[in-house]
């Protein structure tokens, strides 16, 4: 894989904040050619710097006003990924982290309200084989995202 320079850390800070400029216009942001900002993306993309495009939702406009992270103690006798596989299946849960610390899992969750999520966790995590506890801790404000 080739070296990250800090031109190549501009387009990818541009694309972060604009994803649907079009190759010209994030030449102009960082300074390039046309042609050689367009090869520095095609290159990001082939060496997996770059993974994809889509399209950032405002989750409470979809009626998702609770969003919590939850971390999940397992039993001994269950393996990481299958664990992690199930609990990725859950609808509601928007990401999966192996951690450590004092939880085994962390899971993003997203709910309409307060009702909602606690049936996705009494009902649907607590009901996956392989775990133990989890931990609640609720998302007031958030300050800052990008990845």
């Amino acid at each position: 894989m080739s070296k990250i320079d800090d031109i190549d850390r501009k387009i990818i800070t541009t694309l972060q904040a604009n994803g649907r400029l079009s190759n010209i216009e994030i030449a102009d942001k960082v300074g390039l050619s046309h042609s050689s900002c367009s090869r520095r993306i095609a290159r990001l993309e082939k060496n997996g710097v770059i993974l994809g495009y889509r399209a950032l939702i405002d989750r409470h406009k979809l009626g998702l006003s609770v969003r919590a992270y939850c971390g999940v103690i397992r039993d001994s006798g269950t393996g990481w990924d299958e664990l992690a596989q199930n609990l990725s299946s859950i609808d509601g849960v928007i990401s999966v982290f192996a951690v450590s610390g004092d939880v085994d899992l962390i899971l993003e969750i997203v709910a309409r309200d307060m009702k909602h999520y606690s049936h996705v966790v009494l009902k649907d995590v607590f009901n996956t084989v392989g775990v133990s506890a989890t931990r609640s801790s609720f998302v007031l404000e958030e300050i800052k995202s990008i990845y």
